[in-house]
């Protein structure tokens, strides 16, 4: 067990993320107190609980390694850089146990369990002073359990499932099986679903788990427990449970307090990511930088999906474009797939011009003139040498559009179309001048920077982060219809149609709507990869369909010829390698195993 000065210091920083508003942390000091009088006190229990929750943003829904994890690895991103652990996480290659960051997800998913397992134990010694909240953070414990054992079980399989708290050097570990595993999921998130209130409480606390994110997870949990079924009837058991919690949320969306907004352009609008209707459950991040688990860096997202625009067309790093820093070989960033890009019909698909940037427009106040350098980064005519771009004229297009290659490289302005980004077969260019000019995703653009009077160039993001949001569970309740027995494709249309129609251009209302002949699996995910491009569910969805290799060898060369088509084949991909540390750290390493393929 972490000593309790740690789980306070965590604690006292978890609780402050659940407000944007500054707190003290010098407000409860235990002295020389144990653990156990410490968490028998209302207020030392709620800070572990609190613990329970720095993690998310601290490690995970904010920092580089589930950008890398949840979005690499499948077929709607690729990962530009060429470091070790980029390559490794990403794209399958040279994937080795050793590596740093499988470790530290796997030690940090553990950490929270054994934070909520403390607390599950503990909660009937607590001298509560609000009975009401005793149920409340069971709830909250319950959740964090169950959510941190979905993404252990899902990364790594069958791993060692604790329900008590670690207190001592464990010797001996031995897996449990995906039964085992999930059956304490939904029966924590059951409880989880018991106990939750639909707001959080305190009512101030933006980021604790409520009642409508219990009820999504309970379906998120149901509908990948599938995948472990062995028969039809067996997997209609959890698809009936998937879809009756997905509907539970659409059925009382008022309740619940949680609806869609009518354009894809205000889901995530800046304005709106610190109070967002749309969010099922959120990762918080405080706008004060000290206050968060990693202050010099809390949420980085900002950074990792951005195309590179500053210093070509005269361009200048500012707060509207965004910090690209990333976008060079060697670092971090996610470019889409020339699948994900082309998925797309933006004449009548409203989100892909509210979630993608093409455009840069000149962003001094002095006019740029083309310079030969700057002509031949874009395969110019070296004729238009001294042509200017004025202020606030078009400087820059990255298009996921064909332009005609007989006038594009003419225009007055900088085009890198998609054929100059992509090969016709999807692999990303080797033209080390145009594979970094690419549509830039903005789901994450964070204007707290500005706000705080932070440079431009600052990696310190405070923006929350949507982990689940409302148009899952039309989904959700659309593929248990289409998969499960005697299933209705009109109703799982129907589900469809309501994702269709927010996602329409004006006036393209009735293009958008799709019939019952469409409703596949495949179209589902499709349609899936196109609402949710970015945020980390894609890989988690093709494993559990069985899709994740067939979809990778379909979309994403690049992934095909970094981690073999042997590797792929043989279904390794499907989970990541268990720690070499903690292999060391047991007596019986070759009894556990390691994952295959690793």
């Amino acid at each position: 067990m972490k000593k309790y000065k740690n789980y306070l210091l965590t604690a006292a920083l978890a609780s402050c993320l659940f407000s944007i508003q500054s707190c003290d942390l010098t407000e409860y000091n235990p002295g020389g107190s144990t653990a156990d009088e410490v968490f028998k006190s209302q207020i030392g229990f709620n800070a572990l609980v609190n613990s329970a929750y720095a993690y998310w943003g601290g490690q995970f829904y904010g920092r580089e390694d589930f950008v890398l994890l949840l979005n690499g690895g499948a077929d709607t991103w690729i990962n530009i850089a060429n470091c070790g652990y980029g390559r490794q996480m990403s794209k399958y290659q040279e994937s080795m146990s050793t590596t740093g960051q499988f470790r530290n997800t796997w030690q940090r998913l553990y950490e929270i369990i054994n934070d909520c397992n403390a607390g599950i134990e503990r909660i009937n010694d607590v001298e509560w002073q609000d009975l009401k909240m005793k149920d409340i953070r069971l709830g909250e414990l319950s959740f964090m359990r169950a959510y941190a054992y979905w993404h252990l079980v899902e990364l790594f399989g069958e791993v060692d499932m604790r329900t008590t708290e670690t207190k001592e050097i464990v010797m001996k570990c031995y897996r449990s099986s995906y039964e085992e595993l999930y059956n304490l999921m939904l029966s924590d998130i059951q409880t989880a679903v018991d106990n939750l209130p639909v707001d959080p409480y305190p009512v101030s606390d933006i980021g604790r788990a409520t009642s409508k994110a219990a009820y999504a997870l309970k379906a998120r949990i149901a509908l990948t427990r599938v995948a472990y079924c062995n028969t039809q009837a067996e997997k209609d058991h959890y698809y009936d449970i998937a879809q009756k919690a997905a509907q539970y949320v659409i059925d009382n969306k008022a309740t619940l307090k949680v609806d869609m907004y009518n354009t894809p352009a205000e889901v995530f609008d800046p304005a709106n990511n610190k109070n967002n209707k749309e969010a099922l459950f959120v990762i918080t991040h405080a706008t004060e930088s000290s206050l968060n688990m990693q202050s010099s860096n809390p949420n980085r997202l900002h950074i990792y999906f951005h195309a590179k625009y500053s210093s070509w067309g005269g361009m200048v790093q500012d707060y509207g474009y965004g910090n690209d820093r990333n976008s060079k070989s060697g670092s971090m960033a996610m470019m889409p797939t020339r699948y994900l890009l082309e998925a797309y019909d933006e004449e009548k698909d409203a989100r892909y011009n509210a979630w993608f940037r093409e455009a840069h427009y000149l962003n001094t106040t002095t006019s740029f003139t083309w310079t030969e350098d700057q002509l031949n980064h874009f395969e110019k005519p070296i004729s238009m040498a001294g042509q200017i771009i004025k202020p606030g004229e078009l400087s820059l297009l990255f298009t996921k559009k064909a332009i005609d290659s007989s006038s594009k490289r003419s225009l007055p302005y900088a085009v890198v179309d998609i054929n100059d980004t992509y090969t016709e077969n999807g692999r990303v260019s080797t033209n080390a001048n145009f594979n970094i000019h690419f549509p830039t995703l903005l789901k994450y653009e964070d204007k707290t920077i500005a706000d705080r009077g932070l440079p431009a160039n600052s990696q310190v993001g405070a923006n929350d982060v949507l982990i689940m949001r409302m148009p899952e569970m039309y989904f959700i309740v659309a593929e248990c219809e289409i998969m499960k027995s005697g299933g209705s494709k009109s109703v799982a249309k129907d589900n469809i149609n309501i994702i269709r129609r927010r996602a329409a251009a004006p006036g393209k209302e009735n293009e958008m709507i799709v019939s019952e002949n469409e409703m596949t699996l495949d179209f589902l995910l499709e349609e899936k990869a196109r609402e949710f491009c970015g945020e980390f569910i894609r890989w988690f969805d093709l494993k559990r369909t069985g899709k994740l290799t067939e979809y990778i060898k379909a979309h994403n060369p690049d992934i095909v010829d970094a981690a073999g088509a042997e590797f792929l084949n043989a279904g390794y991909c499907n989970l990541r390698p268990i720690p070499q540390t903690f292999l060391d750290a047991i007596l019986n390493p070759d009894e556990f195993g390691q994952n295959p393929g690793f």
